[in-house]
């Protein structure tokens, strides 16, 4: 393919796009003073940002006029490699900018619609990204599952991103696009089709085959290696089961005891072992907040935890889950079982498994929603419905990309038709909603809810 010079520029508004009025993957309509790019990808040389450029590539790039994009970071020559690999005509444009220096990331932003940041620690990169984005109005989606800074970007910048129309959406790939929306379509269907409140949701991983990514492993031991004071600033803000929703809003029915399970345990609906799941902790804290945004119900009760087939395997998998956080403080607490690992265990940032084995993995995800007392009229117990998502790649890296570019998509093509809108600081659910669960019907996904 033709080789592509790498640019680095202070982009002024030019003739570019209208959202078109219709909300089509195919109507993007031209207008004066909208941004030069309607997608960008920031870290695309990093390992999960490929597979999000690899995405864009085979399914939007040349399927939809005057679709425009680029691919970002601070290497011309790895961004280079990264457009020589892609299979479509309809080539992204490169922009160099480093989020050591916010001048450049201010003008990466301010050229486009929407930015899609892969690049993390988003703790350590994401910063800047997140506060030009919500400074210039672009909209902004991201793959990070780092819980504190999430509620530390909202604290920072939720007042300007509302201000200037920026939609800000955290947390878009397996952490937390799966349950937050798989609670909803959970929740939307008993009001729905049924007419009843949803008090509670209990989602179960299972099935699950897939890596953890070198970055994941590393962003996890780096949240505690940080002095002691920081520390306990953490802890405050990991132990809280409503992190992430506002100070004296809406609280549900979680307690410490329901919600979280902290050992092994059998789960009746699913007949399985269950044990607890790394990722809940962001995870919960998202679909609470979408809990209380979209009024789920005054004491509304969410848990999220890892059930095992009766096979070595999901045994065997199911208790890696359930000692991976003290591994993970273990070896944050003493470096020479962190130089260990990362030498000789853990795959380093950036890489990931072959193409042969994400597509060889897959997940799934068994939402059960009940009522708090059997339907008006009805006898015996409280009604109850059973959600499925499901993915057929590995979750953390070919499903991840999936997701995060249709949150992204979602934006570019009709956020005029979406939720969030108006802009500030989103969930999932709360910023896209329904969208977003026919977008990944469309891509592949399975999302379905049947009454028990």
């Amino acid at each position: 393919m033709k080789a592509m010079k790498a640019v680095i520029r202070t982009f002024s508004p030019s003739p570019k796009k209208n959202r078109g009025s219709t909300g089509s993957d195919s109507d993007l309509m031209s207008a004066a003073g909208s941004p030069r790019y309607d997608l960008l990808i920031f870290g695309a040389s990093g390992f999960t940002g490929r597979l999000c450029a690899e995405y864009v590539a085979s399914r939007y790039a040349d399927k939809i006029a005057k679709f425009t994009w680029a691919v970002a970071g601070r290497s011309a020559s790895k961004l280079q490699e990264v457009t020589e690999e892609l299979a479509c005509k309809n080539l992204p444009e490169i922009v160099i900018a480093d989020s050591q220096d916010y001048a450049s990331v201010h003008a990466m932003c301010k050229s486009t619609f929407v930015v899609l940041n892969c690049a993390g620690p988003f703790e350590r990169f994401g910063t800047p990204v997140v506060e030009a984005c919500a400074a210039t109005g672009t909209n902004y989606c991201d793959i990070t599952g780092e819980l504190h800074w999430v509620k530390e970007m909202e604290s920072r910048y939720g007042a300007t991103a509302a201000q200037t129309g920026a939609l800000i959406i955290p947390m878009c790939g397996f952490d937390s696009v799966p349950s937050d929306i798989g609670t909803f379509m959970v929740v939307l269907h008993m009001a729905e089709a049924m007419s009843l409140e949803c008090a509670s949701v209990k989602a179960f991983h299972h099935d699950m085959r897939g890596m953890v990514s070198g970055g994941t492993l590393s962003t996890m031991m780096g949240m505690f290696n940080r002095p002691v004071g920081e520390l306990l600033r953490l802890a405050g803000v990991v132990s809280d089961l409503y992190a992430l929703n506002p100070k004296g809003g809406w609280r549900g029915g979680d307690s410490e005891l329901w919600s979280e399970s902290h050992v092994p345990w059998f789960d009746i609906d699913m007949m399985m072992a269950t044990a607890p799941f790394a990722m809940s902790l962001p995870n919960t804290r998202v679909v609470r907040r979408s809990a209380g945004i979209l009024g789920y119900g005054q004491r509304f009760r969410y848990s999220e935890v890892y059930a095992a087939e009766w096979n070595p395997f999901d045994v065997a998998l199911g208790l890696a889950l359930w000692l991976l956080p003290f591994l993970v403080i273990a070896a944050a607490l003493f470096p020479p079982l962190r130089w260990f690992l990362n030498t000789f265990v853990l795959p380093a940032p950036g890489q990931g498994p072959s193409k042969q084995m994400r597509e060889s993995g897959r997940f799934k995800m068994t939402l059960v929603g009940r009522t708090e007392a059997p339907p008006p009229g009805k006898e015996g117990g409280p009604a109850m419905v059973v959600g499925t998502v499901e993915g057929t790649q590995d979750p953390g890296y070919g499903e991840t990309a999936k997701m995060a570019v249709e949150c992204a998509m979602a934006i570019v093509v009709q956020k005029h038709l979406l939720p969030g809108r108006d802009g500030g600081f989103h969930t999932p659910a709360t910023g896209i909603g329904r969208a977003l669960i026919e977008r990944l019907k469309a891509a592949g996904m399975t999302l379905r809810v049947e009454e028990a």
